[in-house]
């Protein structure tokens, strides 16, 4: 008998900040010019988001995407879908922090399955949309740049993860193209201290720049109910 496909669960908090290109641009030189990493990552990230025709996901706080995974080591790829849902702010959060569980799923193909969940809380969350048709909302189409900033020392070292998104939100219903800019600060390990310092940096840096309250599965589904009211 096959195994069932393998469930990543992680509890991430971090901050979204939007700014334009130009003020994007020039976070991004400034600290890479502080801080030298080593390397910066790149890749391209196609993520459908669906929910029901009522939206109700979006109405409970839970979101569904799925996307493609590039393989590694030469391997062939393939789709996974990620669930996100609010989970009680417990831990110290950083200012304007979205504090989050994401369980994520390997899939056969690109169609969603909430069935394939297995974290209790999710299921919790997600038994009265099990069985409902979903249907594609939207895609967040992403060019993601990426690094590692590491600060303090000892019980104070923290690590957080930088990328400088450059996208757009695609509705296929109507091929509407709507572009974003947006830098996203992630814990990775220590204290939240470090996501408010880069934060108050980078709002320092750019004139542009404020905090992004809402996340990407929010921003997508609020201009697919704008574009259902325009004539």
């Amino acid at each position: 008998m096959a195994s069932p496909p393998k469930t990543q669960v992680e509890d991430e908090q971090e901050v979204k900040i939007v700014l334009s290109k130009g003020d994007l641009e020039k976070v991004f030189n400034a600290l890479v010019r502080e801080h030298s990493p080593g390397h910066i990552d790149h890749k391209y990230l196609p993520r459908h988001y669906y929910d029901t025709p009522n939206l109700d996901l979006d109405q409970n706080g839970l979101s569904v995407r799925v996307q493609y995974k590039m393989g590694k080591g030469g391997s062939v790829g393939g789709n996974e879908q990620t669930v996100k849902i609010d989970i009680s702010q417990g831990a110290t959060l950083a200012g304007g922090a979205l504090f989050r569980r994401e369980i994520k799923n390997p899939m056969k193909d690109h169609a969603p399955d909430l069935s394939v969940v297995t974290d209790k809380d999710a299921k919790a969350a997600l038994k009265p949309f099990l069985g409902k048709p979903l249907k594609h909302i939207f895609t967040a189409a992403i060019e993601r740049r990426y690094f590692e900033i590491e600060s303090g020392k000892g019980r104070n070292k923290s690590t957080v993860e930088v990328a400088f998104d450059v996208g757009e939100i695609i509705l296929p219903h109507n091929d509407s193209h709507t572009p974003f800019y947006e830098i996203e600060i992630e814990r990775k390990s220590g204290n939240a201290a470090a996501i408010d310092a880069l934060r108050d940096k980078i709002l320092a840096l750019a004139p542009s720049a404020k905090v992004q309250p809402a996340p990407k599965s929010k921003q997508g589904t609020d201009l697919y109910r704008k574009s259902l009211k325009s004539p």
